[in-house]
Order: C-alpha cells, then structure tokens, then sequence
C-alpha cells in the first residue's frame, strides 16, 4: 500500500510543480466507455462505462501554439448484468467496478479561429500513466446473500458462510491475484475552447501493459474513449 500511495504523492508532486502565472488551470469531468474487464460469464461483454474527473494545468511552450498539460484524475467504471441459472438453479446479479488514478502527460497543439480564445480548436496526444484503486466483482445471489471478488488482491468477501461454500465449490473466481495495478497508456484527441474557458474534447487511450500478472497465461491491454467537458480560469 505504501507504494501506491507514494505513487500518488508523486503525480500531486508533479502538478503542484507545474503551477505557475501563465499557466492555465482546468476542471474537467468526462463520460467514459472502457474495455478490458474480465469475462466470467458467458453472456458478459467486457465494456464498462463510467466517469473520470479531475484538474490539470497548461503550460505554455511556444506561444499559444504548443503547451504541455499534466493533470491528476480519478476515474470509475462498472458494469452489471443478470445471470440466470447459475449452477443449481439459482439466479444471480453481477456487477463489475474498476477504480483509477490516473497522470495523463499530454502535449498540445492549438489554433485561434477567431482571436484571444473565443474559438480556439486543438489537438493533444502523450502517455497517461495509470494506477489501479479496486477492480472487483460483486455477485448477488437472490435470497442467499453477496460475494465480492478483487482482482488486484485475490480475496474473496461474503455475507454468509453459504454463500462463500457456493461460490467456492463453483470455481468461478480463481484463487490468485489476476491484475497487476500499474499500466501506461498512450493516445490522443481532439477539443475545442469557447469564450475562453468552457473546453470540450474527446479522446482514447490504449494502455500498453497487460492487465493479467505474468502467471496467469492471457493477455488484456485496456481502452477507453472519453468525452469531456471543462472550465479553463
């Protein structure tokens, strides 16, 4: 634990050295479509939507041409579905949750339509670095109880002593830690600024580190798409 939140001092470090007069200081918030959940019922898609918000600060390179904008962002996505039949005739619900922080680094390319930043398009492209909170599945079984697997540690927690003997003797979860926390994604977008300050943009990343640990024998890279909208002061 020490280590992520040592990762987390670190990327605040980074932003608050950023800050300066001719910076730029934004709050954005962004809807956001994910893949690279993992798939444990048949039915299941590997999409989760959700949100991610927080602050970042453009600071000027070239002008009002080239900045760079490193920011800090929480992210949260889920997912559910309704499994019928689950074994013994049961019926059960399962939904998904995958937490974040994340570091985007991102350098951008701007150009006034219509001068001093009242219409303003740019593009913007550079490496977020990533660090995983939960990603957890929690499966609720009608009329017995809840269990919740996460990925990250490979503990199981339930409500009843049933429910775990259930859900242990079906081998639906495995007994080990499947994700590793970490992750580097790279990518890019396109946004507009109006009036100065309201900014909206879209984007995606793809990460370049395989979500499943070395010992466990598959390969997930995740992506997101994301639209946005922020206030520039």
């Amino acid at each position: 634990m020490k280590g992520y939140l040592k990762f987390i001092a670190i990327a605040v470090a980074i932003f608050a050295a950023s800050i300066e007069a001719s910076a730029q200081f934004g709050v954005n918030i962004s809807y956001m479509n994910s893949n690279g959940r993992p798939v444990q019922w048949s039915d299941a898609k590997n999409q989760t939507n959700g949100f991610t918000v927080g602050i970042d600060n453009e600071l000027k390179l070239i002008g009002n041409f080239l900045s760079i904008q490193p920011g800090l962002y929480y992210q949260h996505l889920l997912a559910s579905e309704d499994i019928v039949d689950l074994g013994s005739q049961m019926n059960a619900r399962n939904t998904y949750s995958d937490y974040f922080i994340a570091v985007p680094i991102h350098f951008k390319l701007g150009f006034n339509i219509i001068p001093e930043r009242m219409l303003r398009i740019y593009v913007f492209g550079g490496p977020t670095f990533e660090i995983g909170l939960k990603s957890a599945d929690k499966l609720s079984i009608a009329g017995i109880g809840e269990i919740s697997y996460n990925y990250y540690t490979g503990k199981l927690s339930s409500s009843s002593v049933e429910i775990n003997d259930i859900v242990a003797s079906s081998g639906l979860f495995p007994d080990q830690k499947v994700y590793g926390r970490f992750d580097v994604m790279v990518g890019g977008g396109v946004g507009i600024q109006v009036i100065r300050f309201l900014d909206i943009k879209v984007g995606y990343d793809y990460g370049l580190v395989n979500r499943y640990r070395k010992e466990v024998d598959k390969t997930v890279n995740r992506g997101q798409f994301y639209v946005g909208v922020g206030v520039r002061i």
